[in-house]
Order: structure tokens, then sequence, then C-alpha cells
């Protein structure tokens, strides 16, 4: 394997997966106390998601820049399973594939016929991530829950979130549950340059038995492979 080269360098979009990854999973545990409303919408994610083990969904990604530049598009299918496995098949604009296996994280880019390969610790650099990875923690511990703003689509269905800790990948989040179901169906993330990544998903599937072969991944032959080193 070779070192990582300078064009595949670290993406924010990681960070990115692995905070909507572990909401899914620590909404399972909100202790009450912030507003009856807020209360009624943490006890409905918790009765839902408690005995969550894994699940599945397709899924339509929307990144916008404050300054007001073009809107990136993706979508693809994801699938989570306890603790700490996530596999995100993007098929547009382009097929890449992001696959926890054990203790790395690969990245697989079909178009540019490229692997990259990265200790999984490169994703947990806050609390909320590392609880998603280890099984352990709540929203409540690592957020403090909001009301949104009253101009927000679906706000009785939705809870916005602030960490409790400064983090340059999340300024705040916003979670929106299906009225019917009481699945997360969309996630809102803005960074602290204002950046805003809005998650929507659909066709969710939950304790299907997602077996553990699924978050696997072999490089195909002829593919380069680049691994990033410590200190990098």
């Amino acid at each position: 394997m070779t070192n990582i080269s300078e064009r595949c360098r670290y993406r924010p979009g990681m960070a990115f997966i692995s905070w909507a990854a572990a909401v899914f999973f620590l909404v399972c545990s909100i202790p009450c106390g912030a507003s009856e409303h807020i209360d009624q919408l943490a006890a409905l994610l918790q009765k839902r998601y408690e005995n969550t083990l894994d699940l599945s969904a397709s899924f339509t990604q929307e990144t916008r820049s404050p300054a007001g530049g073009q809107e990136t598009r993706a979508r693809g299918k994801v699938f989570l399973k306890r603790p700490g496995l996530m596999r995100w098949e993007y098929v547009s604009p382009e097929p890449q594939l992001i696959v926890t296996v054990r203790n790395l994280i690969y990245i697989y880019e079909k178009d540019a016929n490229q692997v990259m390969v990265m200790p999984r610790d490169r994703l947990l650099s806050s609390g909320i991530t590392k609880a998603f990875f280890f099984g352990k923690g709540s929203l409540k511990h690592f957020f403090i829950l909001k009301k949104p703003g009253k101009n927000w689509p679906h706000r009785q269905w939705t809870l916005c979130l602030v960490p409790r800790s400064e983090n340059p990948q999340v300024d705040r989040m916003w979670i929106t549950i299906d009225e019917k179901t009481h699945l997360v169906r969309e996630i809102w993330i803005q960074d602290k340059l204002g950046t805003r990544t809005h998650l929507t998903f659909f066709d969710m599937k939950v304790n299907k038995g997602l077996k553990d072969s699924l978050f696997s991944f072999e490089p195909p032959a002829g593919v380069e492979v680049y691994r990033a080193q410590d200190g990098f």
C-alpha cells in the first residue's frame, strides 16, 4: 500500500456522516427535563429506538454554503448496526462506498479507481462519535435540546441540538421525526462556518438482521490503495 497522497486528503464529509450515524443510536437514551414539548419528542424517539439493533434506509443529501454557492446533492443507501458499524453507499453524483471494517474506514471511489484507508480513530475526535462507535452515551449528555425557530418546517416534530462542548465540525443540528412512525426522517448539520448539510431518509427498515458480512470490504484488483499514516 502507498502512503496517502495530497489529492486524497481527509474529506470533511467523513466527519459529517459519523455525526449523523451517531444521532440514530444516541436518541435511544434521552433524559427528560428540558420542556414538556421536548420531553414528549424525546420520549417518542426513545420508545422507537431503544430496541433498535440495526437499520437501513435510502437517503438524499444536500449541502449549501452560507455564501450562496452552488448546492451539492447526493443520494444513496445507508446501513447501520450496533455497536459502531456503518456502510454508506453513494450512487450519485459519483459512486462511492464508505464502510467500517473492524478498526478501519475504507473509502472506495470507483470512478477514480482508488481506495483510501484510515484508522477508525480518525473519526473519533468528539465524544458523540465515540459514544456511537462504542455504544454508550445519550444525546442529552452531549447536546442542549431546544425547540427550532418559529419558521422551521415541521417545527412540532423537530428538535434543535446545540453541542455542550465547542466543536468545529458541528455548530448545531436539527432532527425531524416522522409523526406516524416516529423514526428519524431528516437531519440537518451546520458547521461553524455556516455550511449546512441536510439528509432526508426514506424506505427505512429497522431490525431486519443485517449481517456482519455487509460491513466488510476487499479492494478490487488493480485499484490504487492509499493508507493514512500516523501524523497525517
